[in-house]
Formats: structure tokens, C-alpha cells, sequence
């Protein structure tokens, strides 16, 4: 078979690339979304202390990046690999994190068992790489969006990954690198910001949002999501109460979220702004994912994209 039939072969099986503009306006993007809300809180749940390291927007970002540089040098060792100055390097001109920041960083993936130093000559720089545990959180994470975007589209590149897992170490550095190069999702709109920058805070708004049916274009009233608890989320998400507390209160003041009565306690409505932006953010994150593994798949060595078994 000639290199263009086996690249017209994987474009077809890796399904399509989209815009976030485009999947906002797809039928099944909320049905996708709410699949991959879900998925992320399971996740929490299931691995809490996991969870707790990529809790906020930056960390997550960071932790992303550091993984997308262990799969690159993996697949070339001219790549550089990770490090706190390649680190910084990459994240050069985003604002995301201080030098001091990333270096605190990675002393702590160390401390927990998510990189192992990797032996250099170089002295001057401490390289590591990261450990079987992180490879299988993103690998994790990286499915719960091919699920997603396979429930908006009815694609296959779940059926696809787990056939060919090695897509994985093409597709996830593409698609840390296509969020750092946005604006848009390294610095989300405010009401989002509220949330995302805070510990566990993209967790309460997976919660919050993942059950609200879709929105008219001109829908100004406030949206009842049913009783909401600040002090049972932060029991479930093992966040502090005063945390929690302090988050809600953030939101409420800002008109994002409410009660019908004054205790923060019951029937709680969001703000329909609240969504929308939601929506579209995550939107920018599952077209990145997109993007990505579709150009791993036409990028892949020849031999991903022959039937499994042979």
C-alpha cells in the first residue's frame, strides 16, 4: 500500500478535526461533554490524591507539558527532555508559570513517585523522566476526550487508540502544545477563571454544569440545577469547607451562581453566561484533542495503521 493510501486510511479512521466554533454547534456536543464531565469526577473520586496534583489550571498545564516532553524525547532523543529550564523554555511567553514555580513543580512530581531522574553528563541541568504511573493518568485522561468527541461525532478514535496505544505519544505532546499556544484556554474568561484557577474548581463545575440541557442564544433567566451543597461537595471532593465556602462566595457575588433562600443551601440556580463560557472553553480543549490525534494518526510510522495482529 502507498504512503498516500495508508495516510487517506488513518484520516478516515481518526474521524475529524474540528474548531470549537464548530463543535459548539454540533447536536451531540453537549451529550459529548456531559460523557467527559462525568468521566473527570469519576476520576477524582477514584484517585483523589492523583487528582490533586493537577487540580488547578496551571498545574494541569504544567503537568501536561511536562508529560508531552517525556513522550518527544521518548520518540527522539534529540528532543529535550524533561527538565526546569526545558520546561521553562516551553512555556516561554505564556505567562503560565514562574521559573521558581516550575522548578517547585517538578520537586514535587519527583517527591510523588511521577518522574525519577534520568541519568546525563550534563551538569549543569537535572533531566528526568516520567514514570509508568503518568503515562497511565494521561493515557486515562486522554481517552475520557476521544470518548467524548466519538459520542459528538460517532467516531472511533477510542476503538482506535486502544488498537494502537503508541498513537498516544504523537498525539498528546501536539495537544499540550495547541493549548499553550491559546490564549483562550490558558486565560479563560473570568466567570471561568473563578473557578479553574482554584483547587478542585473545574471539578465543582463539571458537577454543576453537566446536567443543564442546551441554552437558546437569548436566554437571560437564571437556571435551576437542584440542591447544591458547598459543604457535601467539598466531602466528596476532598477540598476544605472553607475552600469551598470561599469559592461559592466568589461565585455568588459575581452573580454566577445562587440560592433561592439565604444559606447556600438547597434549590441552587447558575448563571446561563456561567455555561455558555463553560461550554466554550471545554470546547477549545476537546478541539485541540481533536486536531491532535488526527494529525498523529496520519503522522504515525506506517506500522500503527496495519490491522492489529499482524
Amino acid at each position: 500500500m502507498s504512503i498516500q493510501a495508508m495516510q487517506l486510511a488513518a484520516s478516515s479512521a481518526s474521524a475529524n478535526a474540528y474548531t470549537a466554533e464548530s463543535l459548539v454547534r454540533m447536536d451531540r456536543f453537549r451529550d459529548g461533554l456531559a460523557s467527559a464531565a462525568r468521566e473527570l469526577l469519576e476520576t477524582h473520586l477514584a484517585l483523589p490524591q492523583e487528582v490533586h496534583y493537577v487540580a488547578d489550571l496551571q498545574r494541569w498545564l504544567l503537568s501536561q507539558m511536562t508529560v508531552a516532553m517525556h513522550f518527544e524525547s521518548s520518540l527522539d532523543p534529540a528532543a529535550p527532555p524533561i527538565s526546569a529550564k526545558n520546561l521553562v523554555d516551553a512555556l516561554a511567553g505564556t505567562g503560565i508559570a514562574s521559573r521558581n514555580t516550575v522548578y517547585g513543580f517538578l520537586q514535587e512530581l519527583k517527591r510523588y513517585g511521577f518522574i525519577v531522574p534520568r541519568p546525563s553528563d550534563d551538569r549543569r541541568q537535572r533531566f528526568f523522566q516520567a514514570t509508568e504511573m503518568s503515562e497511565r493518568l494521561i493515557r486515562r485522561y486522554f481517552d475520557i476526550h476521544l470518548r467524548a468527541l466519538d459520542v459528538v461525532d460517532n467516531g472511533q478514535r477510542y476503538v482506535l487508540s486502544c488498537r494502537h496505544p503508541g498513537i498516544l505519544l504523537q498525539a498528546q505532546p501536539r495537544f499540550a502544545r495547541l493549548l499553550l499556544a491559546l490564549d483562550a484556554w490558558h486565560r479563560p474568561p473570568q466567570n471561568i477563571a473563578k473557578f479553574v484557577r482554584s483547587d478542585s474548581g473545574s471539578s465543582i463545575l463539571h458537577c454543576l454544569i453537566k446536567g443543564v440541557p442546551s441554552l437558546s442564544s437569548d436566554m437571560t433567566s437564571p437556571i435551576g440545577v437542584g440542591k447544591v451543597s458547598p459543604n457535601a461537595l467539598s466531602q466528596r471532593y476532598r477540598i476544605s469547607r472553607t475552600h469551598a465556602a470561599r469559592l461559592f462566595g466568589l461565585a455568588r457575588d459575581a452573580g454566577l451562581v445562587g440560592w433561592t433562600n439565604s444559606s447556600n443551601r438547597g434549590n441552587c440556580w447558575i448563571s446561563p453566561d456561567l455555561v455558555r463560557a463553560y461550554r466554550h472553553w471545554q470546547a477549545i480543549k476537546l478541539a485541540a484533542a481533536s486536531q491532535a490525534f488526527h494529525e498523529a494518526c496520519l503522522d504515525a510510522p506506517l506500522e500503527l495503521h496495519e490491522p492489529a495482529g499482524r
